[in-house]
């Protein structure tokens, strides 16, 4: 009998939904987390959505970190 690798998990992990944090002293990250909050305050979901991946995205590409 030859064994299956395991399957991975249905639902993604909780990481992956957790919104990024921005680093301390960085003022395009501190920009990109106040769209985010403004965007959250005034109930603009697609806006809290955009900032997030471009925080990632600058994370990512300035910082080398998700």
């Amino acid at each position: 009998m030859t064994r299956r690798p395991p399957r991975p998990p249905l639902y993604p992990s909780y990481e992956e939904y957790r919104p990024p944090s921005p680093m301390d002293g960085c003022a395009a990250c501190q920009e990109l987390a106040a769209r985010r909050s403004a965007a959250q305050a005034a109930f603009d979901y697609s806006a809290v959505s955009d900032a997030n991946v471009r925080l990632r995205a600058h994370l990512l590409d300035t910082h080398s970190r998700t």
